[in-house]
């Protein structure tokens, strides 16, 4: 019954040890305390990591760095040096014992994460974020996931305005 029709999604990277992973089921859960809700396929090698370490990093890279944030997926870092294979330089986290993250990174979120019990095809862990760094640039020519191995970036932006004017009739939405 699966279908993907609420993409597209922001792509981000799993840092994990020195092992990472594209990742697109992720969503903020909580404010106070500041925590991610993650969703790892359980037949993926980061997933053993996870249980391992209890730690990981979310970071966000811009649409320039695609081609490697995406290559990273179809690669097992069970089996590989994923850094080493794709040439990216690897540093250390600042607050996490285990976990190095690529650099380049416009906004990274370091966790400690627990486990939820759960029994569908992903394991769900909650990550209370213990350090934030990033930049406004963050926000700029994201990689959005489209499902399966299409990805796209923005290309328009618009400012809602409360009390602006009133709705368009339905036959003149969406004109320019």
């Amino acid at each position: 019954m699966y279908r993907s029709f609420f993409y597209p999604t922001r792509l981000a990277l799993l840092a994990v040890g020195r092992n990472f992973m594209p990742m697109a089921w992720w969503m903020p859960a909580s404010k106070e305390p500041f925590r991610f809700l993650l969703a790892v396929d359980r037949k993926n090698h980061t997933l053993s990591l996870l249980r391992e370490l209890s730690e990981a990093a979310l970071a966000f890279y811009p649409w320039e760095e695609r081609a490697w944030v995406v290559r990273a997926g179809y690669l097992s870092g069970g089996r590989v040096d994923k850094a080493r294979r794709l040439g990216v330089p690897l540093r250390p986290a600042c607050c996490l014992a285990h976990t190095q993250v690529p650099e380049g990174a416009l906004a990274v979120y370091e966790m400690r994460v627990s486990e939820w019990p759960w029994d569908g095809d992903h394991a769900l862990f909650m990550g209370e974020v213990v350090h934030v760094e990033g930049s406004a640039e963050a926000k700029e020519r994201p990689i959005l996931f489209l499902g399966f191995r299409d990805f796209a970036t923005l290309g328009e932006r618009w400012r809602f305005r409360p009390g602006g004017a009133k709705p368009l009739p339905r036959e003149e939405r969406g004109k320019p």
